[in-house]
């Protein structure tokens, strides 16, 4: 996953700003959660020499029941082209790979909607997979290799929020202000922001940064190396119908255009641009299908504390 990552001093502002609430979330069952074993996948990035950054955001997969319709609708408001491998649909921006989809059946005996879920760079796939099960956590699909991808796995945390793990066989995409139409950050909502950051702690070796501000709209950074990687958000006990989940971002030129034109695609906004988060300039939007994504502005100047 293209996510900006900048240094931790530079982004606690924007990381107090990045995610306010959210929608609630079902993963249909752990045999859905792991479809990229189609043969041929492309590597994470085709850059020579890409350096290996563990802790940051490198891919991201979509699970829906309606491939098709998910992806007319990326590739109408963010400009992404899908390639089929074997059902597996590889997103790209540019010739960049972005992200796979692939496509599930709803289960009949539960409340389910399609998810977004984000893939973490490890040095040791199968480390993370011990410290996964030893923190409380569930293997949804074992760590499997591919000759150009790497080696990845998919996992749960103790809330059942979906993550993946990969050791990428090509080195990671390197940490640069993303360009509008790919990942720019990503938001873990949970019941225990605290407990949930002992886990991702000791699953991919963050240090965790406590925001304190009062009007923070996020309580901790995950960072690696220096560099803030995602953020974790209490969800407040009076939201009953958030499930805990992470949520990718999307950088977009403007907010307001894109959400007005998810709405003409199908989509739906789930949470509008607030003037008091991101001066108005960040908002959460579902596919036709129901898959959450956030959108986000983030001018160019807004680099190492410029703002």
């Amino acid at each position: 996953m293209r996510l900006q990552s900048l240094e931790v001093r530079s982004r606690r502002l924007a990381a107090r700003a990045c995610l306010w609430t959210c929608w609630a979330f079902l993963l249909p069952g752990p045999s859905a959660a792991f479809a990229a074993s189609a043969p041929g996948l492309p590597p994470l990035t085709t850059v020579s020499g890409s350096p290996r950054l563990p802790g940051k955001f490198v891919w991201a997969d979509l699970v829906t029941d309606n491939a098709l319709v998910a992806q007319k609708f990326y590739s109408d408001l963010f400009g992404w082209k899908f390639y089929d491998y074997g059902g597996y649909f590889i997103g790209m921006k540019d010739d960049r790979p972005l992200c796979g989809m692939f496509q599930r059946p709803r289960p009949k005996d539960r409340v389910a909607a399609p998810r977004w879920f984000g893939y973490i760079s490890v040095g040791n796939v199968e480390k993370a997979q011990r410290a996964v099960t030893k923190a409380g956590g569930r293997v949804l699909a074992e760590s499997k290799k591919m000759a150009k991808r790497g080696e990845q796995a998919v996992f749960s945390d103790p809330e059942g929020a979906v993550f993946g793990v990969v050791k990428s066989s090509s080195g990671d995409p390197e940490d640069f202000l993303a360009e509008p139409g790919e990942w720019i950050w990503v938001q873990l909502l949970s019941r225990d922001a605290r407990k949930a950051t002992e886990f991702y702690g000791a699953v991919a070796g963050y240090e965790v940064i406590e925001n304190t501000a009062s009007n923070r709209a996020s309580d901790f950074v995950l960072a690696s190396e220096g560099y803030a990687r995602a953020t974790v958000r209490t969800i407040q006990s009076t939201n009953a119908q958030v499930q805990p989940t992470w949520l990718p971002f999307v950088r977009v030129k403007n907010v307001g255009e894109s959400v007005a034109q998810a709405k003409q695609l199908g989509g739906k906004v789930l949470i509008e641009p607030k003037a008091d988060v991101l001066d108005g300039k960040a908002a959460v939007i579902a596919d036709p299908t129901g898959g959450a994504i956030g959108i986000m502005e983030w001018p160019a100047g807004m680099l190492k504390g410029d703002r």
